[in-house]
């Protein structure tokens, strides 16, 4: 994951950071979904996950426009 986001522009701080967000909340999910027997905790953390994840990726796309300029 974290080389992953490296890979995608994002800056090595943020990378470990959202590495380590993406990974811990879906362990998280994983076990309430097994305890609810639901998928549903699963689902919402995706959501969730991929909106802070397309947050962080405006920025990067912005900082490379700005370092084109």
């Amino acid at each position: 994951m974290y080389d992953k986001l490296l890979h995608a522009g994002f800056g090595d701080d943020d990378a470990r950071d959202l590495a380590t967000t993406v990974i811990s909340t879906l362990e998280g999910a994983e076990v309430t979904a097994q305890v609810h027997r639901s998928e549903e905790p699963l689902r919402a953390a995706g959501r969730q996950l991929a909106r802070l994840v397309g947050s962080y990726e405006a920025g990067v796309a912005e900082r490379r426009d700005e370092a084109r300029s």
